[in-house]
């Protein structure tokens, strides 16, 4: 990997980032207007610093840092093909792979803003007194859930070089991973398609992160949090592996096939 190439492209997705308000939309609007709805379809629940509340703004949290990722990861390449820079890229020895690496880093930092923001706008306008069970465990586990769903906004970002309709494929991939992940609720009333969630790395993530944060919280399996960590692990390194691996496939045969900006 191209360390350079990396930092490089860091810093210019932070100065696109910044140059461009429409970002503040995704970034720090959505996350809140998500924990505002969640918080009030709760309020009759019980009190306001009951479980069911604060697993209510988890999912908030979890909501607002998988929308950033996704929408960051498809409008990057699509970024390129509006400005006519994705040509340019596919030209330099530098491998795709690394320059998406680097704004994938960028939108993780987002990515983890998104959830403070959350968490401080569900105390300050709520009072919803946050108070995790396990809180030493509880900012790692935030942190490892947010790069499990950037791992999987990677290996998309591959599949969003070959199609022009980025857009259309982030709604539709926006709406199943908030189910699937149990951010919304418990995979265990998925029934049948719990297995769903198995293979998805964010879900041991909140998972694993309710655990550390609501007392009682009735884990996926009866092996605890260790088990939930060592699961998401695996299946992000399984998830790096296939982006790497698209990557490069795709790359090879877009030089060879020279159809990038076909549309």
């Amino acid at each position: 990997m191209n360390l350079k190439a990396v930092s490089s492209s860091f810093k210019q997705q932070g100065i696109q980032f910044l140059a461009d308000p429409q970002w503040i939309i995704p970034s720090i609007i959505a996350p809140f207007l998500f924990t505002v709805v969640a918080l009030y379809m709760y309020s009759g629940v019980g009190d306001i610093d009951s479980p069911v509340v604060l697993t209510a703004v988890l999912g908030g949290g979890v909501l607002g840092m998988w929308g950033n990722m996704l929408f960051a990861s498809g409008f990057t390449i699509t970024y390129d093909r509006y400005n006519g820079t994705i040509e340019p890229i596919m030209l330099t020895p530098t491998h795709l792979i690394d320059v998406i690496t680097g704004r994938s880093i960028w939108n993780t930092l987002i990515g983890l803003l998104n959830a403070v923001l959350v968490f401080v706008s569900a105390e300050l306008i709520f009072g919803v007194g946050v108070s995790v069970a396990e809180p030493l465990f509880f900012f790692p586990m935030l942190i490892m859930t947010l790069f499990s769903l950037a791992s999987i906004g990677l290996m998309l970002s591959a599949l969003f070089v070959l199609t022009r309709a980025s857009f259309v494929v982030m709604t539709i991939l926006e709406f199943p991973i908030y189910v699937f992940s149990g951010a919304l609720f418990p995979v265990s009333v998925l029934g049948g398609l719990a297995p769903i969630s198995y293979v998805l790395a964010p879900s041991w993530g909140v998972d694993a992160l309710k655990t550390t944060a609501v007392h009682g919280h009735e884990s996926m399996t009866e092996f605890g949090i260790a088990f939930s960590l060592a699961m998401m692990l695996f299946l992000m390194l399984v998830y790096i592996a296939a982006a790497y691996i698209l990557f490069r496939v795709i790359e090879r045969n877009i030089r060879e096939s020279g159809t990038l900006v076909r549309y």
